[in-house]
């Protein structure tokens, strides 16, 4: 039978330490954390330190697909990690980004405003070396009784709310740990066996209620996540699984209470955003919170819904046919009808404009212009070099050259109508599917005119520009591109501006290999032998707009140098809906439009290779 420490390479272990408050940025939804070092750690086996010298941890498993979890859950990810690195403090930390959806948010609220400054990684060991009272390691760094974890392997990083050691985590600082851990070294008074014992079995005990602790928090957590509620009132409070159960069931009842009395019974605005929502579900549009009520509407047909709201506003449409339901409905009363189909229409128009897949966003930058008249740019290096001041502490005075380029916008739409027919049918297609489709081609259509001026754009790809060559996509034809771009100069020709390259914009066709390239360690044309210095250097975008399919092109980041730039009119990002209400054909006209321009800035922001 293995003892406790014999079992090591078997085990995933945990430990915590605090998060760094003050290196949290808002603004990116970052924050730099540490998350292990070589301080003794008590393990129910004794002390446990992780050694952070040269080849002794293997970051690669953080590095290519690192996730930032909460609580240790696996299934429910709250970000990435951005970096990770061994310091020369031999503790090991890392750059993690954190996801947007409405649960990752609330967690980096927490850890931004210092509620949350937990911090545990899961390590696999590979190799340790047990050391014995008076024992001192090979390379003489640490001293025993201890247990020197030589090879190890982080698995994940995770916020966490209850630390699994009392000494650490939240509420603790790092100097906190070290002074701790001082108090540690000190060399122990000898026990006999029985207070040994009696000292290991405090330690399992102590283990056993850290583990029970952490399994109830991830059991309430996972319970209340199913129904959509918050886990962090019924953790507080000590709550079972079983009592927290309980309460969710009485919280349930309370919401699950007939709605369809209560929503009716309501003001107009509530009964309106429930029919909105229901009919968005039944036609296959995802509402993140529906409405209360939402749900009894899902099985309404269009009639119906017009039928419900006559009667509502004192009409008696049981005595009316088809076309006078609906000239009631679309010209009397408040307008409820056209205005939850305009509602539909709407909710349909954003999923399909947020959900097409375009490219654009990466390497463009983006603008707003007040009005529709050209808006000039100043350009990269519109200022001469600094010149030293005068004997007499004077400025010398300089002229500026300007490579601004001006931007417009214009406006892109398209109409259509919800027809007599269509309602009457029932035809979900057009009331949702239609301008969803439109949503879609609102964003293709900038994406596809931000492709068309970098790829068609004569006024970018010169011989004068010297930001363009021939050579098929290689290391060798990475590295003069590279060069080409750092020697860009500034307008008056006197300063290099050292421009790199963050993006490596592709055709479909070359996507795999593009992506093959750059994730390689090695340049596969050298049989191993050569390291590739562009590896994981660059960002792969690959786009079906660019016809050529040997063809590709690097490109600077647009917070540091613009190169094209997709403004939009006053910042309104998203497509707009208006409706009218068409008594002709006894329907809504749909009209969808943005107002945007996708301009060039500057074309020292770009290379780009024939191919060929």
């Amino acid at each position: 039978m293995m003892n406790s420490v014999e079992r090591l390479h078997e085990m995933t272990m945990t430990r915590e330490l605090a998060a760094r408050a003050d290196a949290v940025s808002e603004e990116k939804r970052t924050a730099e954390l540490t998350f292990s070092s070589e301080n003794p750690y008590k393990r129910w086996f004794g002390l446990e330190i992780l050694d952070h010298s040269e080849n002794s941890v293997d970051l690669t498993r953080l590095q290519e697909i690192g996730v930032l979890l909460f609580n240790h859950e696996p299934d429910h990810p709250i970000g990435r990690v951005e970096k990770v690195w061994i310091g020369d403090d031999s503790r090991g930390h890392a750059l993690v980004k954190f996801d947007a959806d409405e649960e990752s948010d609330r967690i980096f609220k927490k850890v931004s405003g210092g509620s949350l400054r937990g911090v545990s990684v899961g390590y696999r060991i590979k190799e340790y070396t047990q050391l014995k009272e008076g024992e001192t390691s090979k390379d003489g760094r640490f001293k025993g009784p201890a247990v020197i974890v030589s090879q190890w392997e982080p698995l994940e990083i995770s916020i966490v709310s209850v630390p699994a050691d009392a000494g650490v985590g939240v509420g603790r600082s790092i100097e906190d740990l070290e002074g701790m851990n001082k108090d540690m070294d000190k060399k122990p008074e000898m026990k006999n066996q029985t207070e040994m014992k009696k000292d290991m079995d405090v330690k399992k005990d102590i283990q056993n209620a850290i583990e029970q602790e952490r399994t109830r928090n991830a059991e309430i957590t996972k319970l209340c996540r199913s129904f959509e509620m918050s886990p962090d009132g019924y953790i507080e409070k000590g709550l079972t699984l079983e009592e927290t159960r309980a309460e969710v069931l009485k919280e349930l009842a309370k919401k699950s209470a007939p709605v369809s009395v209560n929503v009716l019974s309501d003001e107009s605005e509530k009964f309106r955003a429930a029919a909105a929502d229901g009919l968005a579900m039944r036609a296959g549009i995802e509402i993140s919170t529906p409405a209360d009520g939402a749900e009894s509407f899902r099985g309404v047909s269009l009639m119906r819904l017009a039928y419900d709201i006559c009667e509502r506003e004192g009409g008696k449409p049981s005595r009316m046919d088809n076309d006078t339901l609906l000239r009631s409905v679309f010209s009397g009363g408040s307008g409820a009808f056209p205005n939850i189909l305009a509602n539909v229409g709407h909710k349909a128009l954003m999923k399909g404009y947020n959900e097409v897949p375009a490219t654009f966003q990466y390497w463009t930058s983006k603008g707003s212009n007040p009005d529709f008249k050209p808006s000039t740019r100043v350009g990269l290096g519109a200022a001469d070099e600094l010149l030293p001041m005068t004997e007499m502490g004077e400025f010398k005075s300089s002229k500026t050259t300007d490579m601004g380029q001006q931007t417009t916008v214009h406006t892109f739409g398209r109409e259509w109508t919800l027809t007599r027919k269509s309602i009457i049918n029932d035809d979900l297609s057009v009331l949702a599917r239609l301008p969803a489709a439109y949503g879609a081609a609102a964003r293709r259509t900038i994406n596809k005119q931000a492709y068309d001026l970098l790829t068609n754009g004569s006024s970018i790809f010169t011989s004068a520009h010297k930001n363009s060559g021939t050579g098929t996509l290689s290391i060798a034809s990475l590295k003069a591109a590279k060069a080409a771009m750092s020697k860009q100069k500034d307008p008056s020709g006197k300063m290099y501006l050292n421009i790199q390259p963050v993006y490596l914009i592709v055709p479909a066709e070359l996507e795999v290999e593009a992506a093959t390239l750059i994730a390689s360690a090695v340049d596969p044309t050298k049989n191993n032998a050569y390291p590739n210095p562009f590896a994981n250097r660059l960002t792969v975008v690959a786009d079906p707009n660019i016809e050529d399919p040997q063809a590709w092109y690097l490109a600077a980041a647009p917070g540091v140098l613009p190169g094209i730039e997709v403004t939009y009119l006053n910042g309104q990002e998203n497509p707009t809906m208006r409706t009218f209400t068409d008594t002709d054909v006894l329907g809504i006209k749909y009209q969808i439009y943005m107002d945007f321009g996708v301009n060039l800035l500057d074309y020292r922001a770009f290379y780009k290779s024939t191919g060929a």
